[in-house]
């Protein structure tokens, strides 16, 4: 898993930063009418996107076999 974590950790911060853009038309009006369960659950995707991505630079930069 932390090799699929390695690959895929700038996959992460890109949905991060795509679903910040969601959240910020959202809340601005840009969408229309969103609901708040809906602008919360991007929030939630968001800081779970940026933790896998955290954690997949982690497992990319620590040394082979440990």
């Amino acid at each position: 898993m932390n090799r699929w974590l390695a690959r895929l950790s700038f996959s992460f911060f890109i949905i991060a930063a795509v679903l910040t853009w969601e959240i910020y038309s959202a809340l601005t009006g840009r969408r229309g009418q969103v609901s708040e369960i809906r602008v919360a659950l991007y929030m939630v995707a968001t800081v779970l996107a940026i933790v896998m991505g955290a954690m997949g630079i982690r497992a990319r930069h620590r040394p082979p076999g440990v």
